[in-house]
């Protein structure tokens, strides 16, 4: 698989889906944080409990749609490079 060339922007598309990935990535650990705790589960729309849930999606997908190509791959220093002449 190549990579892109230098300089070429992930298309608003790709942004939007990644955003997407983000929030339910975020609101599914938003919600663990309010579950986690002792008595009863908070409504997701009570103040405190919408922070977290709410607030993990925007923060978590504004930060996937902000660097799409880097969201899911980690350990992309780990791969080697088509030019690699050294073996």
């Amino acid at each position: 698989m190549s990579k892109p060339p230098i300089g070429v922007e992930p298309s608003l598309t790709k942004r939007a889906c990644y955003f997407v990935l983000g929030a339910l990535l975020g609101a599914t650990l938003g919600y663990g944080f309010i579950s986690a705790g002792p008595g009863p589960t908070p409504s997701v729309f009570e103040p405190h409990a919408a922070l977290w849930v709410f607030g993990g999606a925007v923060i978590c997908g504004l930060l996937a749609a902000y660097s799409p190509d880097k969201f899911l791959d980690g350990s992309r220093r780990f791969h080697r490079r088509d030019d690699d002449t050294t073996k």
